[in-house]
C-alpha cells in the first residue's frame, strides 16, 4: 500500500510526495500545573483537565524530474503553508480518524541532483484523534442510549419540532421556546441556531451544555420535539 496524508483537503500523492518510513505515533500528554511550596516536600500537583499538542513528523521524499527539485519543493510550501490556523490532517496510517494541524514551517529539502527532494516535515496538531464515525448524524429515539467508549465529546445536536419542548442529554436538560422547525445546539461553542440565525434566546440550559461522558448517556425529550439528530464527534488519544 502507498502511503500518504491529505492536508487541508489536498493529498501527498497529488505532489508526488512518498512517504519515506511508517510514521510514529505522538499521544497528547496532561496539562498539569506544578507548585512548590516553601517547607513541603515535593510538587503540588493540579490536572487542568486538558491535554497538550503533539508535534505529527512525517519524512518525506518527492520527485522533481519534470521541473525540477526546487520547483517540486516550492509547489509544497504553497501547499501547505496556504491556510492559517487549523486544518484537516489524515492519513494512511489510521483510515479511521483525523487531526486539527496547521503548519508553520520551516521547509528544510534536501537536494539530490536536482530531480529528488528529503524533507521531514513536522504538523502542529491539537491533542483530539477525531474519530469518522464521529461525524455521521445519528437519529435517536426517547429514552435511547448512546455508547462512548473514547473520552468525553461536546456533540452537535439537531431538534425538530414546532412549539416548546424539552430535551435531556445525560445530566443536561434543555428547555425549548417557541421551536419554529429546526433548531441546531453546538455544546462545543455552547450555542444554539437554525441555520445563520442565533437561538440562544429560546433555550435555558440545565446542568450545562449536553456532554457524551465515557459509558453510556441517556437522551431523552418532551413537548412538541419530533426528532433528535446528534452528530456525536467522537475522539480519543
Amino acid at each position: 500500500m502507498v502511503s500518504y496524508f491529505i492536508y487541508n483537503g489536498k493529498s501527498s500523492s497529488e505532489f508526488n510526495i512518498g512517504v519515506e518510513q511508517c510514521r510514529s505515533y505522538p499521544s497528547a500528554a496532561r496539562s498539569i500545573e506544578r507548585q512548590t511550596v516553601p517547607g513541603r516536600v515535593g510538587e503540588l500537583l493540579r490536572d487542568t483537565g486538558t491535554y497538550t499538542n503533539v508535534t505529527q513528523p512525517y519524512e518525506i521524499y518527492f520527485n522533481g524530474k519534470v521541473d525540477g527539485m526546487t520547483a517540486a519543493a516550492s509547489k509544497i510550501v504553497q501547499w501547505l503553508i496556504s491556510d492559517r490556523g487549523y486544518c484537516r490532517l489524515e492519513d494512511s496510517y489510521e483510515p479511521d480518524c483525523y487531526r486539527l494541524a496547521s503548519y508553520a514551517g520551516p521547509f528544510d529539502a534536501e537536494n539530490w541532483m536536482n530531480l529528488y527532494g528529503r524533507a521531514t516535515i513536522e504538523f502542529d496538531c491539537m491533542p483530539q484523534r477525531w474519530l469518522k464515525s464521529g461525524e455521521t448524524p445519528v437519529s435517536i429515539t426517547s429514552g435511547q442510549n448512546l455508547q462512548n467508549d473514547w473520552q468525553p465529546a461536546l456533540p452537535l445536536i439537531q431538534v425538530t419540532g414546532i412549539g416548546d419542548g424539552e430535551l435531556t442529554v445525560g445530566s443536561s436538560t434543555i428547555t425549548i421556546t417557541g421551536m419554529d422547525g429546526s433548531l441546531t445546539i453546538d455544546s462545543d461553542t455552547q450555542n444554539a441556531y437554525d441555520g445563520t440565525t442565533n437561538k440562544n434566546s429560546i433555550i435555558t440550559v440545565s446542568g450545562g451544555f449536553p456532554v457524551l461522558t465515557i459509558g453510556e448517556t441517556v437522551v431523552s425529550w418532551s413537548g412538541e420535539i419530533t426528532a433528535v439528530q446528534i452528530t456525536p464527534r467522537w475522539w480519543r488519544l
